[in-house]
């Protein structure tokens, strides 16, 4: 997906347990540009039980690139802003640029695992300005949603902001 500069793009989920834009499976991947100036928007949002990019209900997200433009990304309750829906795992994620902004879903991580035990794994941030919300009730920033398992995970480079979701109530 390549965002042309000055261009805006939208993709909202319309039914419960549907991602913004679905990732998942063997042989799938998403990878985002944006053009020189780095200008090109895409907002894109996710339902109950799903991711905003990756998984829906119970299905992994996987194998997303982010290289760029100005990208905001909301996963629905219990889905990961990217990665794993509902019980799901996120992996193989990976940032070089750009300006991210990503809010997981309630129990659910910005980047990584959906709510209820969903694991992230294998993330990269490389560049770029990342700022990540883990839902409510536990979901990590980066990493897994609540109960779930963050690992390998890098930050190389780039301004990263991460904070977890906190527990309903405090």
């Amino acid at each position: 997906l390549i965002l042309a500069d000055g261009a805006k793009l939208s993709s909202v989920a319309v039914d419960n347990f549907t991602p913004g834009i679905q990732v998942t499976g063997t042989g799938t991947s998403l990878t985002i540009y944006g053009q020189a100036a780095q200008t090109g928007q895409l907002y894109v949002e996710g339902r109950t039980g799903a991711a905003g990019i990756g998984g829906g209900n119970e299905q992994d997200g996987s194998n997303i690139t982010i290289n760029g433009g100005k990208i905001t990304i909301s996963g629905g309750v219990s889905g990961a802003g990217i990665g794993g829906g509902y019980k799901a795992s996120g992996y193989n994620i990976i940032i070089n640029g750009g300006d991210v902004y990503v809010e997981g879903g309630m129990e659910s991580a910005g980047i990584g695992g959906g709510g209820n035990d969903g694991s992230g794994h294998d993330i990269i941030i490389n560049g770029g300005k990342t700022t990540v919300y883990g839902g409510v009730d536990g979901g990590s920033g980066i990493g897994g949603g609540n109960s779930g398992i963050g690992r390998n995970i890098t930050i190389t480079n780039g301004v990263v902001k991460a904070i977890g979701g906190y527990e309903d109530g405090d």
